[in-house]
């Protein structure tokens, strides 16, 4: 069991003081943060907001368009100037924009946006909407019609929805939708890296040690189950304390830098299915790492050359590829038949599940049973590894089918 330790703290050490396990968790650390203060960061950028020039005769046009700004754009304020000092200041970038305001007979508005950038066609829908509003209170005054009058005839028809669903409660609004998409497209971006990479690293370096006799060494010192074990169990461990050091963090910044009020800033709340992603999420990560790493550590043994490396991971990159691509295509969609069967079937399943937890249709009882599977899966892959690396160890037989062909006879 001592051995089992020094193989494994060897292993964990060499892999935690690594500049690349540095360097990523540098960079994860820092964006996590940045993204938490995006409000302040934005806030910064934008100084104290820029000035918007209305040219127009009528000044209670104008203090409409004042109290109405807002609309247009929040964060300008208004001044009043004329047509030649509009020009002049907006050429001279003083005045963001300029918005020259003519009435014609009939009560009728019309205007002209001055910019030294192209105007949007939001920009002018937004201009139109108030000046339109103004238009209405304006031949209502001319018509003597009171404030009541307006109202009824500015008053809008109501469209409501009805959910026909067996879940009640479980209706999201566009605000909770938005964020679960974002965090499922974030964890699955974050295991696709994290599995990648740690599975390569297991298959490179078993097959390093096996290429260049080192192996023969070791296995004098410590039995290839023991190695082995230790060496998948070191690898798993760097993986998990990666995932720890993320939630720390994560949690940090949520209480740290205030992120619920962040979010209700930008109209994005939590809901339940929020921490139905997160939990399964984590889950779905432990399982594609544990899955994967075994699967590198067998596919690693087998090696004869390091120059082969790159085929005998083959089988790893398309299922790797095959699970990333069809959970990102479906992330729109998690409740396609495509996405339902994918998310019990192994490999797949880690990544297509969390894909499927932003789904208000999914049941405990997949989650379970995908999970269940995977679990069996990982055992075969634990028993095959240990099998396959002890009976490989010392086989340097050219090709990777004369090299399964030899240990299957064993």
């Amino acid at each position: 069991m001592n051995k089992f330790w020094a193989t494994f703290g060897l292993t964990y050490k060499s892999k935690v003081k690594s500049k690349s396990f540095i360097i990523f968790m540098a960079i994860v650390i820092i964006l996590m943060i940045a993204l938490s203060n995006a409000d302040k960061i934005m806030d910064m950028f934008k100084g104290d907001g820029d000035q918007i020039g209305i040219v127009t005769n009528s000044e209670p046009i104008y203090k409409a368009i004042k109290q109405q700004g807002n609309v247009i754009d929040e964060d300008a304020s208004f001044k009043k100037v004329n047509k030649q000092e509009a020009k002049k200041q907006v050429k001279n970038e003083k005045l963001k924009e300029a918005y020259i305001i003519k009435l014609k007979d009939k009560q009728q508005l019309s205007a002209t946006i001055i910019s030294k950038e192209s105007v949007s066609q939001e920009k002018e829908q937004k201009v139109n909407g108030v000046l339109t509003s103004i238009q209405s209170k304006l031949v209502a005054s001319q018509l003597h019609f009171n404030n009541n009058d307006l109202k009824k005839l500015q008053s809008q028809s109501k469209v409501d929805s009805q959910v026909l669903s067996d879940k009640k409660n479980q209706q999201l609004n566009e605000g909770q939708k938005l964020l679960n998409l974002v965090l499922v497209y974030a964890i699955l971006m974050l295991m696709f890296f994290i599995v990648f990479n740690y599975a390569t690293q297991v298959a490179m370096e078993i097959a390093t040690e096996k290429t260049s006799r080192v192996i023969e060494m070791i296995i004098t010192s410590v039995s290839p189950i023991t190695h082995i074990m230790a060496k998948i169990a070191g690898v798993i461990a760097v993986a998990l304390t990666q995932i720890v050091m993320i939630v720390v963090v994560a949690i940090i910044c949520i209480f740290a830098f205030d992120l619920k009020r962040m979010l209700k800033g930008f109209d994005v709340s939590m809901s339940h299915i929020t921490w139905q992603v997160l939990i399964v999420g984590l889950l779905c990560m432990i399982i594609g790492i544990l899955t994967y790493v075994l699967l590198a550590a067998i596919l690693g043994s087998l090696a004869t050359r390091i120059e082969d490396i790159n085929q005998t991971l083959m089988p790893l990159t398309l299922f790797a590829m095959i699970a990333f691509y069809i959970a990102i295509f479906s992330m729109f969609k998690p409740e396609i038949l495509l996405i339902k069967i994918t998310s019990f079937i192994p490999f797949l399943a880690p990544f297509e599940l969390l894909v499927r937890a932003q789904s208000t249709e999914l049941q405990i009882w997949e989650i379970i049973v995908s999970i269940l599977i995977s679990v069996v899966v990982m055992l075969i892959l634990l028993w095959i590894a240990v099998k396959t690396y002890k009976d490989s160890v010392l086989t340097f037989e050219k090709g990777l089918f004369n090299t399964i062909k030899k240990v299957m006879k064993k």
